[in-house]
């Protein structure tokens, strides 16, 4: 029983390459195996009442990969955004959200995610928020350019209807934040987790959650 259940978490899921190269295999292999670990997290969250969980996919940052690694996340992705993916997404409840940057992406995973976007936007058991061509410094300048005197902030933001984050995990063992949700991030708890992401599992997360539930947030109090 935790003492304190996060509303929205969120998860660097970092390590797939070096996962991959442990084992001698490619990093796409990597990749491959990751996303297949995303709806084993999914469901624990929905165990737990978390009502949001932002999964960091690929930043911004990510497009000075090699051409083949990218183009295979590409359609790694973009495979995943089938009608099976929307059934499963409605029949449990989960509304799927896409936050980041149209620039340089295959206009037909756009059209693809917008239109996953569209169709569970009623569900409300748990949003899952996939930050895909993400990049926090970029989301906070584009608010800057919109911003006028009078105007919440905050709604400038991509993120603008979700609640700031109240942890933030990060996987295979990096101590960084590596340009995520600057702005939302203001005051989450941060676990960095020593796991690559292909080994990261519910119980791990369930740990996480635990750990989370024993610190104190003062939020600049005493």
């Amino acid at each position: 029983m935790l003492n304190s259940i996060p509303q929205h978490v969120a998860i660097i899921m970092d390590g797939n390459g070096r996962w991959a190269k442990q084992l001698k295999k490619t990093r796409t292999f990597g990749h491959k195996k990751g996303l297949t670990i995303i709806d084993e997290i999914v469901n624990t969250a929905i165990k737990y009442h978390i009502k949001v969980l932002s999964l960091f996919a690929f930043s911004t940052e990510n497009w000075h990969r090699s051409l083949k690694e990218i183009n295979f996340i590409m359609h790694l992705v973009e495979n995943k955004l089938t009608k099976k993916t929307l059934t499963s997404f409605n029949e449990h409840g989960i509304q799927f959200r896409w936050t980041g940057f149209e620039k340089h992406l295959p206009q037909s995973m756009v059209k693809k995610m917008l239109l996953m976007q569209s169709a569970t936007k009623h569900n409300s058991r748990i949003i899952l928020n996939i930050c895909f061509n993400y990049g926090g410094k970029q989301d906070i300048l584009q608010a800057v350019q919109k911003f006028k005197i009078g105007v919440n902030f905050e709604n400038l933001l991509l993120t603008k209807d979700l609640p700031s984050i109240d942890l933030l995990i990060r996987t295979g063992n990096e101590k960084r934040i590596s340009n995520f949700m600057l702005w939302q991030l203001a005051y989450a708890e941060i676990i960095f987790e020593p796991i690559f992401w292909p080994a990261y599992n519910s119980k791990i997360f369930s740990k996480n959650l635990l750990e989370f539930s024993k610190r104190q947030r003062r939020f600049g109090r005493v």
